[in-house]
């Protein structure tokens, strides 16, 4: 069978595609499991001449992934698959139409897939080649000849993480050079976890993974991360350092095998406060960056969220990563319920802790999450456009326009001068250092937020100036 992959582009607007384009790593992990068929991946974010590939290409069978601001965009694809040729079996996936299957119960959609690829997939597709119904494939809501979308059983089972093949990285050799992460170019996506222990109100992880949690050992992680090719990897597990048995392990078999690569990861603070002799041992391997999720400057903040770590643990992680000359990539979450000293405490908290680079987003109710389900009755929009973590899809405490005043603001005050320190010292290039001026510059304009503004006409009653908020 010949196969076409789909990574769709971010609906028109701007956002973190700014800050980070990564390889669609979920693609080139499913794409390996059919090694006996033809498999193409088509990254729209880069080339978006869907017929063109449709042309060349004559899949029988198209996929599409899609998290919630992509599901517009994903059904167009589909749509226009089917147009092209309404012969061609379609079928969507991800983290969106596992939460939310129904959102694709569509005329032009064939089939949903819900959790992990790798169950479904390989079934699905031999289903196909051999010209049967999809009835028996598990983790499938397939579309009957009536229109009724039937629903599959759901496999139990977690992947075997250690019996995975690698990525099919080579199906994406003609984008290599477009994608980053952070602030490095080109680089490369390793996952070497699924799922996460802790309940996060507005993550869709735990919920994803209804729970449970998959770690790969560590002779298979060591081989991926021989096999890639870029100088750069960045490890896209949520919290990489959770197990640090595991990673204690990887790291000796890294330095063993005399294996040179840059390293960056995301991790829990509570994680690098247990274990920071583990933070020296991956900086000895090549660890020089980490994204820590902050979500707050205080530990009110932080509860409303239910994360566990208090500010005084973040405070201690800070110091390990400073200490050990690690780039700390702080994100923290906005809540719209914020007033201006709220905002005022997390410039002052970014500014004390000299936190280089900076990572704001608004609290949404992603989806699936239980902060959606609890937040429901509030939502301003049902438009997933606006799910972006950009905008404020909930009631902001503050007039709308000084929300985003104050929000643009946490971007304008970032000082670009210690990016040049960086430079001189090798952990960046010029080019990554223009990239990231040139996506502060467009996050520190307040009034881009008001293109997707859920209440309409907000534009028109700002009543405090952003040169007010960038004295301050």
């Amino acid at each position: 069978m010949r196969i076409l992959l789909v990574q769709p582009d971010l609906a028109a607007g701007f956002g973190f595609l700014l800050a980070a384009s990564p390889e669609p790593l979920h693609l080139e992990m499913l794409a390996a499991t059919v090694p006996e068929h033809d498999v193409r991946i088509l990254d729209m974010r880069i080339d978006r001449d869907l017929e063109a590939a449709l042309e060349s290409f004559g899949p029988d069978l198209v996929a599409v992934t899609t998290l919630t601001p992509e599901v517009y965009t994903a059904q167009s694809i589909l749509r226009r698959v089917k147009s092209f040729a309404p012969e061609i079996f379609t079928l969507v996936g991800g983290h969106h139409a596992t939460l939310l299957p129904q959102d694709f119960f569509l005329p032009q959609v064939d089939a949903v897939a819900v959790g992990e690829g790798e169950i479904m997939f390989p079934d699905l597709v031999r289903a196909l080649a051999q010209g049967r119904r999809p009835a028996g494939v598990p983790n499938l809501v397939w579309q009957d000849r009536d229109g009724t979308f039937l629903r599959n059983r759901r496999c139990e089972s977690r992947v075997n993480l250690g019996d995975l093949p690698l990525p099919r990285r080579d199906l994406t050799d003609a984008y290599r050079s477009e994608y980053f992460f952070l602030f490095d170019q080109p680089g490369t996506s390793v996952a070497t976890s699924r799922g996460c222990p802790f309940r996060c109100n507005f993550c869709s992880v735990h919920e994803f993974y209804r729970g449970a949690t998959n770690q790969m050992p560590p002779q298979r992680v060591v081989a991926e991360v021989a096999a890639v090719a870029t100088d750069h990897i960045t490890f896209v597990d949520d919290n990489f350092l959770v197990n640090h048995g595991r990673e204690n392990v990887i790291a000796d078999r890294i330095k063993a095998e005399g294996i040179r690569k840059r390293f960056s990861m995301e991790c829990r603070t509570d994680s690098i406060v247990r274990h920071p002799e583990l933070v020296e041992e991956w900086v000895q391997v090549g660890l020089y960056a980490v994204l820590l999720g902050r979500e707050g400057g205080t530990d009110t903040i932080r509860q409303g969220v239910k994360k566990s770590c208090k500010i005084a643990t973040n405070n201690q992680a800070i110091r390990i990563l400073q200490d050990n000359g690690v780039i700390i990539w702080g994100a923290f979450i906005v809540d719209p319920d914020w007033t201006e000293d709220d905002f005022r405490q997390l410039r002052d908290y970014v500014s004390e802790k000299q936190i280089t680079h900076t990572q704001f987003t608004v609290l949404t109710p992603l989806p699936g999450t239980r902060l959606y389900r609890d937040r429901y009755e509030e939502l301003l929009t049902h438009d997933y456009s606006c799910f972006d973590t950009l905008h404020a899809v909930l009631p902001t405490r503050l007039p709308r326009e000084e929300f985003y005043q104050n929000f643009a603001a946490l971007y304008r005050q970032t000082d670009i001068r210690p990016y040049y320190d960086l430079v001189q010292s090798g952990k960046m290039t010029i080019q990554d250092c223009k990239r990231g001026k040139t996506m502060l510059d467009a996050m520190a304009d307040w009034e881009q937020y008001l293109d997707k503004d859920p209440v309409p006409g907000a534009g028109q009653r700002a009543t405090v100036s952003a040169r007010h908020l960038e004295d301050r």
